[in-house]
């Protein structure tokens, strides 16, 4: 109505007004419309929003790349946006319930002045902006390769540090304060852990005797302690951490949710064929699934084969028919299978010949036209090929030209060593694996038998997870060489991509149907995301510090693929939804 009183005023005066007047007039009626379009057209993003707000600091003001998360007093599921290039945030609406929350950021170098609490009420949109401060103390918010990126030390040294990731953050590492005869005993008794053994719930081998000091042993003690902290919060060096996520890697939304036991380890977390998300637990004999949309939990407990050995697992996989298989690790050279319609599990063991104290039987491929299930001892370095029909289980050496000690591999990189680790089938059932500690790829051809290797083109490179996608190229993550691999099974060739984040330690691999390849590593809390005809990577940070990193899955139900990550160290599973 103002307008159009305006409008017929303007008319009436053009009379009497001079050009420069009434052109004055109009300008002022054409921004009063465009204001009028820009408060409308906000009004109506606000009205798609739960929380929203501006996140800024004294020192940058507004900031870009700041994680935001919500969490509910009540409920194990936590959302995460993060701010874009005008330092804001939103949640979109539907993802955050009536009910009171906790904010908490994720930015390297800042933190919140206090702790925030907002409460959401139905059908409204609350404004609620973020001040940071500068953190006085960062070494509290550094990832384990940005420990790496900071200390000093040749490749050599950083590379055997950076094999204590596995069971714990670096951060534990480097805020010792040992000298170097203390340095010695602590590595001695370190490396008697088994993989499943975190900071807080070590696992002890006895297979194996203790080790004696070693030249590398005593270099490696020295290096740790002239790097150790000088005292508290206090090193000889600088700590660095990475850029903040910036552009499209800003549009992302997180969502985590808790596992029910506290002691939870969840290996993998895959998408079933119910849709569910399933997982296992890397340190005890459970199987669990999840509810996306309720985050209702619940599990089974596994028969225990080896009362003596840690019951946990590495991997899960379903087939055609909706059963999950599971490798039973360091419960003998075992596969079980699990029905989730009559919740029975069924179990096959491998000829007591091949079944030893050191077997290691961690990994399961499926697929294959004959029904055949393929999984593997790492430790001992053998393939098997099972037929479900008729129990029969056919033995494989993975590297019949090998003669070295069988069992526990100690050296990674000594390229005379070999392991096996993550396996794969193609189309035609021949069988693959990843021979993580002598950086090859090998086939297995499902007729003859016969064993081929391919050498990745880095030396020692860790192959360790693998994905063959529905052109039978064979995707994993190089995890020594912090690089993505593709073995094309048609060419026998192999590339490589390099993500730009320094010790990316990709370990799995997962393309997703928009042709995407997805790899993560336990070291940098990032997932990286491929686009293999343009080589260019993005990345998404997730909100927990220390996530561990080992396996991903693509959910594809969605317009965009969603991707399901296992924080084996938080105990948490996460889901990174990219919104473009």
């Amino acid at each position: 109505m103002i307008l159009v009183t305006l409008l017929l005023r303007v008319s009436g005066l053009q009379q009497s007004c001079s050009l420069a007047s009434r052109l004055l007039i109009w300008a002022l009626i054409c921004s009063l419309l465009l204001g009028l379009s820009a408060c409308n057209s906000s009004d109506s993003e606000k009205s798609s929003v739960t929380l929203f707000g501006k996140v800024s600091s004294q020192e940058e003001g507004t900031m870009e790349g700041v994680l935001v998360s919500a969490r509910p007093e009540q409920g194990n599921i936590a959302v995460t946006v993060v701010s874009d290039s005008r330092g804001e945030y939103a949640f979109p609406s539907g993802r955050l319930g009536k009910g009171r929350y906790k904010l908490s950021i994720r930015a390297f170098g800042y933190e919140l002045p206090q702790m925030s609490e907002v409460e959401i009420v139905d059908g409204r949109s609350l404004h609620n902006d973020l001040r940071l401060r500068r953190t006085p103390d960062v070494s509290s918010q550094m990832s384990s390769a940005e420990w790496l990126i900071s200390a000093p030390g040749t490749e050599q040294q950083k590379n055997q540090l950076y094999r204590c990731e596995s069971c714990h953050s670096l951060g534990t590492v480097l805020g010792a304060h040992h000298t170097v005869q203390e340095w010695q005993v602590v590595l001695n008794r370190m490396q008697r852990w088994l993989p499943p053994s975190t900071e807080w719930s070590p696992l002890a081998t006895h297979a194996l005797p203790p080790r004696k000091k070693t030249t590398e042993t005593i270099e490696f003690a020295k290096y740790l302690a002239s790097i150790n902290a000088i005292e508290p919060n206090k090193w000889p060096f600088e700590l660095h951490g990475f850029a903040r996520p910036k552009g499209k890697e800003t549009r992302v939304i997180v969502t985590e949710f808790e596992l029910s036991r506290p002691e939870s380890y969840p290996h993998d977390a895959i998408v079933g064929p119910d849709g569910r998300i399933w997982f296992n637990d890397f340190q005890q004999p459970y199987i669990g699934v999840l509810d996306p949309g309720s985050g209702k939990i619940r599990e089974w407990k596994l028969p225990v084969l080896r009362p003596k050995d840690p019951a946990g697992f590495l991997t899960i996989k379903f087939d055609k028919d909706g059963k999950a298989w599971i490798p039973r690790f360091m419960q003998g050279c075992t596969v079980t299978r699990f029905d989730p319609v009559t919740e029975k599990f069924t179990s096959w063991t491998v000829d007591p010949k091949y079944n030893n104290a050191t077997s290691r039987c961690a990994h399961v491929a499926l697929g294959a036209p004959s029904g055949k299930i393929w999984f593997s001892d790492s430790e001992n370095r053998r393939m098997f090929r099972l037929n479900p029909t008729d129990g029969h289980i056919e033995a494989f050496n993975s590297f019949p030209q090998y003669h070295g000690r069988t069992g526990v591999v100690t050296d990674f990189h000594n390229s005379n060593q070999h392991r096996t680790y993550g396996i794969a089938v193609d189309s035609t059932g021949n069988g693959y694996f990843a021979d993580i500690a002598g950086g090859n790829i090998g086939r297995i051809d499902a007729n003859t038998g016969a064993v081929t290797l391919y050498p990745t083109p880095t030396p020692n490179s860790g192959p360790r997870r693998m994905f063959m996608d529905s052109q039978d190229q064979l995707w994993f993550g190089e995890n020594y060489a912090s690089k993505l691999g593709m073995f094309d099974t048609h060419t026998r060739r192999i590339q490589e991509w390099t993500p730009s984040v320094p010790w990316a330690g990709c370990y799995p691999a997962v393309r997703d149907k928009q042709g995407d390849v997805w790899t993560a590593g336990m070291s940098t809390d990032l997932v990286y995301r491929l686009n293999p005809s343009t080589g260019e990577f993005m990345q998404y940070l997730l909100p927990t510090l220390g996530a561990n990193i080992r396996k991903v899955d693509a959910d594809s139900s969605a317009s965009v693929p969603a991707i399901w990550v296992a924080e084996v160290h938080r105990g948490k599973i996460a889901k990174v939804e990219p919104q473009e």
